[in-house]
């Protein structure tokens, strides 16, 4: 009987992808083929369709496929995003009452599927794909990436977007090959992933936005992500799991791939009865092995066990392999012959991919030892057992794989008997048969000593030892090699461990899952101290970390490359220079540590050790090494870490890193907070530990100012509220600004907490003085000074409140007081209301206690007297008539209200000036509201001053601007039409009461005059000769090359225009004032040169110039040699004398050339030679007259020859010479 006749075999060969399920004909076959067990129904019902079926009153969430590779995750994510985005296909569907189930859902959704094959953050990925997808639909939409908005809200606003264009549909997105991306992301990189996992989630409930995605296991169970385990928690409660377990995958193997009919499953009871009663499994569960025939059940359990590779091992594909071998084979009739877990170790030892995992390159090397062992000792009587041994070594291999190596997982001879079904010729009763098995096991021991298979004495499970013959340093060396040292991210993780130990850094790390700890740094020119934090690695998780702080300490890392911000606030500490023995020595240090976690706990010990001797020796050359190798980088400016002054023998490292980094920002932070109270009275500098401390003896000062206090005066001293011998205020801008304020707010009202404080990070109670941004404790303590001297009372909730009648409660109050009061207030009870504002309105100090003094009414007739001054001249002014330029600065209107109002202040004044005694002052008439409404126009005085100067500083630049425009060159852009509009501008500004606007105004006009001067200077310069041009000009204008061409010059045969340009171009060059700079054109525009005057003109320099000339005088030479060489002047030869003929021969034949002595004479006996020649001139303009409309060629020839036969008529022809003049 063969196991073909046995099972209807339909064999899974091919690899589901998800991305293929919008394909209509991929979809059906995936519909039509997909199975269902009842457990698989029950989990589609509570967790696919109640999370995806529209219109749910419940919260809905993210839904999380899990289920290791081959066991239909994908089919089932296809299976439902299918169903879900066509409604046609639920008919497909072989289970009748999921066909009801899936009905709500059937063509509801547009889906977006893909699968994760990049190394980019999870949130570009997925917004891409969204794009993407959505464009396609003819959506085009686009997440911004600079938004402020959280991914949830961007998500919100996409949907937004798709209901308004799909309002009958939902969005599901099915996500495949999660878990693998994300066990490949860099731990500073999972976080931001996780956290948009857990918002996509969020996003779920009480949306059309819906979200699947499938993993190898639950990622909340992953022990890759445990140092994110309370992101993985608030993941958790966002999504819904439904985990395809062992069941599942059995029922799909008995109803696809194994399929029995009636008459099949007797033959295979039949058979497996005939075993039954040496194994318990098969007698209590037959009808599971004649379904799963000729699997045994167990088979799948310990597949899906193994943790390793499980991308590599799909166990459907792995069965139907196994199967199509087997289906011509007859079944054994001496076993049950099951296909049993331990012959998966032959496919899993044969597998390269396989073998590339440590963990299973470690026990195949066992399970070679075992097998030499196993031949060496099965011999002879025990030969008829090495066959049980084989299957026995491969089930324990398999089996210590099903968990960490370190947990020796095994099996007792009970399990190995049910599990692997091994009958023995001539054992037909099970005792018998579990005896031998263990007889076996235990000559397995015998034959590896105990160093590759051993037995538990407590569980009596057989294990294999993968620490067996183990050489620890070599595993330690080896794996530093083959992992640390190629994985940079992981080896600079083992330096933050051993630079934490060196650190001594004991507190938790601020951020979970980053090196990332709150500090405090001394603030060295204030005796102060500021809050930061330090990091270890790049500056990428910066912007993340809240609060901000002050400052921020990194510790660069040493295998990675390193960034940086090079922010002020930042300071670098580089090792990369140390040395190569440390850093090898930092990667076995790691590598001990990484072994250790994964050893067994009799090998633990061992890899303690080397751990410790990596350790001492990494700190010992960190000890040599780190002073001269560091780079102390702040600015982008690198310096070494021994530049400075290193703290002396017995200081920690952390004490040398906190000094150099507290040297480096000490500027810094005096530019950053520029008004923060320095406290060099004090003995020891402020500090987070003394902080505290020193606040408290500042408010005991303040409550018993007569008693000794050395902190608490030091304190108030450096806020400047302690003169030396008492509290005072006058000289302390802390003070005087709350002062302001109150006053500013006015008599009787209150400065709120708000008008005081702001909170920086309200979490961590950290709140800062809104004016000069000291600490909370600091502002407080200017507070209560106030309170003390009697110039506020402070309020609480629950009408608590301190003055100066109850200072000494100060000392009752907590931390959080300083920064939860209510708000402060003038004390109520100070008389005389009007008088106070009569001294406001004054610009008095509020003398109202001091009324009867007689300096007292000196200062307000003083006041008055001077402030009546003030007004009369003003108003004077007003009357003349403020002008700019001929604008009127004030309309008709305006200027009559002023003067009446300065009419009535100045009447008022002298009425003030009349209460010139105590007792008149007690009767003081004049109400506040008559005071203030009066007084306001006071502030005419002060606007008619501004009018003033601003009319007389306009003036000035305006007109500058005006006389500079006529020097500019209007195509001269956009300068001239700046200043022509900076000048139209002129009257809107004038009118206008806006300082910002006058402000800005006037550095325009400052910036035009600057730009002007600019222009000016550079076109100055470019038309003036500099000292050396002109003394080359002079050169130049006297060089014989000029005589020489002012003698020939008159030569009818030469044309002199060119030369004459030249002339014209040398001599009107001159050389430019030395003394002229940019800020004399600023005073005055104009300096003897209008740039308009040489706007268009060629001008060339002095060189250029001079080479003109010599190419002048090449020309001309060449022409008079032409003139000689003429047939007609040969003729005439004869007439000259001989020493004459000589030259003139010497000079056409080029032995002599023009000098200013022959060149008179080489000019006159040219005119002698030419008597006879009859010279016709043509000038350029007679030339462009016949040549004034278009011509072609032949046209312009005719036209041209005629030309000349009209000028040479009545002429010898062969006597007349053209010459262009």
């Amino acid at each position: 009987m063969q196991y073909k006749e046995l099972i209807q075999f339909e064999p899974i060969t091919s690899v589901v992808k998800l991305v293929k399920a919008d394909e209509k004909s991929v979809a059906e076959n995936l519909v039509k083929t997909f199975v269902f067990s009842q457990k698989m129904q029950e989990d589609l019902q509570e967790v696919i369709l109640k999370n995806l079926t529209p219109e749910q009153s419940h919260e809905t969430k993210g839904i999380q496929i899990v289920g290791s590779y081959g066991t239909g995750k994908s089919h089932l994510m296809s299976l439902v995003s299918a169903i879900a985005e066509n409604a046609d296909l639920v008919g497909l569907i072989q289970n009748e009452e999921l066909k009801k189930d899936f009905s709500p859902i059937a063509g509801k959704y547009k889906v977006l599927r893909f699968e994760i094959g990049t190394d980019k953050p999870l949130k570009d990925i997925v917004f891409a794909q969204i794009e993407r997808y959505l464009d396609k639909q003819g959506m085009a939409f686009s997440f911004d990436e600079d938004s402020l908005y959280s991914w949830k809200e961007l998500i919100e606003r996409m949907m937004a977007e798709f209901e308004a264009k799909f309002p009958d549909k939902y969005f599901l997105i099915v996500i495949d090959e999660l878990l693998e991306y994300l066990k490949g992301r860099k731990p500073s990189e999972l976080n931001n992933d996780l956290m948009l996992l857990r918002q996509l989630g969020e996003a779920c409930d009480n949306s059309r936005f819906k979200l699947m995605f499938g993993v190898q296991e639950l990622l909340y169970r992953s022990p890759e992500f445990q140092f994110q385990a309370d992101m993985l928690n608030k993941i958790e409660d966002r999504y819904s799991d439904l985990i395809i377990t062992k069941e599942d995958v059995s029922y799909v193997v008995k109803e696809r791939l194994l399929k029995k009919d009636i008459h099949q499953k007797a033959k295979i009871r039949e058979h497996l009865l005939k075993f039954a009663h040496l194994f318990e499994a098969i007698n209590t569960n037959l009808n599971e092995f004649i379904d799963l025939f000729p699997i045994h059940p167990n088979y799948v359990s310990y597949f899906e066990k193994i943790k390793h590779g499980k991308s590599q091992r799909e166990i459907l594909k792995v069965l139907s392999v196994k199967f199509g071998d087997m289906l011509e084979e007859h079944v054994p009739t001496d076993n049950p012959g099951l296909i049993t877990y331990d012959t998966y170790w032959e496919d899993l030892a044969k597998n390269p991919a396989m073998l590339t995992i440590p963990d299973i390159r470690i026990v195949r090397d066992k399970v070679e030892v075992i097998s030499t062992r196993i031949n060496e000792h099965f011999v002879g009587a025990r030969a008829n057992r090495k066959g049980i041994a084989e299957s026995i070594a491969h089930s324990l291999a398999i089996r210590i794989l099903c968990d960490d190596l370190d947990k020796r997982n095994g099996a007792n001879a009970h399990s190995l008997k049910e599990d692997l079904c091994l009958t023995i010729p001539g054992i037909e009763e099970a005792e018998f048969l579990l005896a031998t098995i263990e007889s076996t096991a235990k000559q397995l021991v015998s034959a590896t000593s105990g160093q590759y298979v051993d037995i538990d004495n407590i569980s009596s499970d057989f294990y294999i030892r993968t620490e067996g013959g183990v050489n620890i340093p070599q595993l330690i060396r080896d794996y530093a090699d083959e992992v640390i040292k190629k994985d940079p991210d992981q080896a600079d993780q083992y330096y933050f461990d051993f630079l934490q130990f060196i650190l001594e850094i004991q507190q938790d790390s601020y951020r979970t899952g980053f090196k990332i700890w709150q500090h405090s740094l001394e603030w060295i020119d204030k005796k102060s101290f500021r809050l930061g934090y330090i990091f270890f690695g790049n500056p990428n998780e910066r912007s993340t970390t809240e609060p901000i702080q002050q400052y921020y300490i990194f510790f660069s890392p040493l295998f990675n490359q390193i960034d940086r911000n090079d922010g002020a606030d930042e300071v670098y500490f580089d090792v990369a220079g140390l040395s190569d023995e440390f850093k090898d020595t930092i990667c076995l240090y790691g590598a001990a540590k990484a072994k250790h976690g994964s050893a067994p706990t009799n090998q633990k010990q061992l890899f303690s050790s080397q751990i410790e001797e990596y350790q001492k020796k990494a700190i010992a050359l960190f000890d040599k090494e780190y002073a001269d190798k560091t780079r102390v980088i702040h600015n982008g400016e690198s310096k070494p870490l021994k530049s400075f002054h290193l703290p002396g023998e017995g200081s920690t490292k952390e004490m040398v890193f906190r000094g150099v980094a507290a040297k480096v920002l000490n500027k810094t932070f005096n530019d950053k907070f520029p008004d923060y109270p320095a406290f060099t009275d004090l003995l020891q500098p402020l500090s987070k530990d003394n902080f505290d401390g020193r606040i408290n003896a500042a408010l005991k000062k303040i409550t018993s100012p007569g008693q000794s206090n050395r902190d608490g005066e030091a304190i108030l001293s450096g806020l400047g509220l302690w003169s030396g011998q008492t509290i005072a205020v006058q000289n302390s801008k802390y003070a005087d600004s709350i002062l302001k304020k109150l006053k500013e707010a006015g008599e009787s009202a209150v400065l709120n907490r708000a008008d005081i404080l702001y909170p920086h990070y309200a979490t961590a109670n950290l709140w800062y003085s809104i004016d000069f941004n000291i600490d909370y404790q600091l502002e407080f303590i200017v507070l209560a000074v106030l309170a003390y001297k009697g110039d506020i009372e402070i309020s609480w909730t629950g009408n608590k409140t301190i003055s100066a009648t109850n200072i000494e409660s100060i000392l009752t109050l907590n931390n959080v007081d300083y920064f939860t009061f209510q708000h402060i207030k003038t004390p109520q009870g100070i008389p005389v209301k009007n008088l106070k504002a009569l001294f406001a309105s004054l610009d008095l100090p509020d003398f109202t206690s001091e009324l009867e003094k007689p300096d007292t009414i000196s200062k307000i007739i003083t006041q008055a007297k001077t402030k009546a001054e003030t007004v009369v001249r003003t108003r004077a002014t007003i009357v003349q008539g403020l002008k700019c330029r001929n604008v009127n600065l004030l309309s008709e209107e305006e200027s009559q209200r002023m003067k009446n109002d300065l009419e009535g202040l100045a009447a008022m004044l002298d009425t003030i000036q009349s209460y010139n005694t105590y007792g008149k002052l007690k009767a003081f008439k004049l109400s506040e509201e008559q005071l203030i409404n009066t007084f306001q126009a006071y502030a005419y005085c002060n606007r008619v001053d501004k009018l003033k100067n601003k009319a007389e500083k306009f003036e000035k630049l305006v007109g500058y601007l005006h006389t500079a425009q006529s020097y500019v060159v209007q195509e001269e852009k956009p300068l001239f039409e700046d200043i022509k509009a900076a000048i139209e501008k002129l009257p809107t500004v004038l009118s206008s009461d806006q300082d910002a606007e006058i402000k800005q105004y006037e550095a325009l006009l400052n910036s035009l005059i600057d730009r002007y001067a600019e222009y000016y200077l550079s076109q100055y310069t470019k038309c003036r000769l500099s000292k050396s041009d002109a003394l080359a000009k002079d050169r130049i204008l006297t060089s014989e090359n000029k005589r020489i061409c002012d003698i020939i010059k008159e030569s009818d045969f030469i044309t002199t225009t060119e030369y004459q340009n030249w002339i014209n171009s040398i001599t009107s060059l001159r050389e430019a004032d030395i003394s002229l700079t940019k800020s004399k054109v600023k005073e005055e525009p104009y300096h003897d040169f209008n740039p308009r005057e040489y706007y268009g003109k060629v001008t060339f320099s002095i060189n250029q110039l001079e080479e003109q000339l010599n190419g002048i005088l090449e020309k001309w030479t060449t022409a008079m040699r032409s003139v000689f060489k003429d047939p007609t002047v040969q003729e005439n030869m004869e007439i000259l004398k001989v020493d004459d003929r000589s030259i003139v021969e010497d000079f056409r034949t080029e032995k002599i050339d023009l000098t200013p002595e022959n060149a008179v004479r080489l000019r006159n006996l040219i005119t002698q030679l030419t008597q006879d020649i009859d010279k016709v001139e043509i000038t350029i303009d007679s030339l462009r007259i016949q040549l004034n409309k278009p011509l072609t060629p032949t046209e312009a020839i005719e036209t041209l020859t005629a030309y000349i036969d009209t000028l040479c008529a009545g002429k010898e022809r062969n006597k007349v010479r053209l010459i262009l003049k």
